[in-house]
């Protein structure tokens, strides 16, 4: 008589003791090891059309989404990527100084919040125009990787635009009002990474 795998996980396997019979020692194990691997199926009606009843934990993937896909027991679903968080490498300019950094990423999409200090002279603003001025490189992994992205900024006093480039330049770009030393200028800006 078959007998349970060493792991648990409800495997049987064919004893010596059982009639000799490749057939039925081959389909005890295909039956327990195939629903425990990552299944592929052409579509999801193929699927449906298959599993008729899966199993919580069964894992598929659809071929013509490109999509992993788990059984929770009610409904297959895709697991939601691992949150990543920072809080350093962020790096000022002369003339500015780092208060905190926080970024966060699930999957591909990125939010940073940062928040900088002017520690050089006022920046005059004319009509809320000022002349771009880099402020701050960002980390490697934290950086948008298919273009320039745009943002903006607020000091509570004052808010602009800003934008961080493929290499992790920060710059401003504008201000409503002028920027004087002392001022805190809190940024915030979500985006979507083409790469990881």
């Amino acid at each position: 008589m078959s007998a349970p795998d060493q792991f648990g996980q409800s495997v049987q396997i064919w004893q010596m003791t059982d009639p000799p019979s490749i057939p039925d020692a081959a389909q005890a194990l295909a039956d327990g090891i195939i629903p425990r691997t990552v299944m592929r199926f052409a579509s999801a009606s193929a699927r449906g059309a298959t599993l008729t009843t899966p199993v919580e934990g069964m894992t598929t993937w659809l071929e013509d989404s490109n999509t992993f896909q788990i059984w929770n027991g009610s409904a297959w679903i895709t697991p939601e990527p691992t949150l990543v968080s920072g809080t350093t490498g962020l790096s000022p300019m002369a003339g500015w100084s780092v208060q905190n950094f926080f970024g966060h990423r699930q999957g591909r999409v990125t939010s940073l919040d940062f928040y900088l200090t002017r520690t050089g002279g006022t920046i005059s603003s004319s009509n809320g125009n000022i002349g771009d001025l880099d402020i701050a490189t960002m980390p490697t992994s934290w950086r948008p990787t298919h273009n320039v992205i745009t943002g903006c900024w607020d000091s509570g006093t004052g808010h602009g635009g800003f934008l961080i480039s493929t290499n992790g330049t920060i710059t401003l770009r504008t201000s409503s009002n002028d920027i004087v030393a002392g001022a805190n200028l809190r940024f915030q800006i979500t985006f979507i990474r083409t790469t990881f």
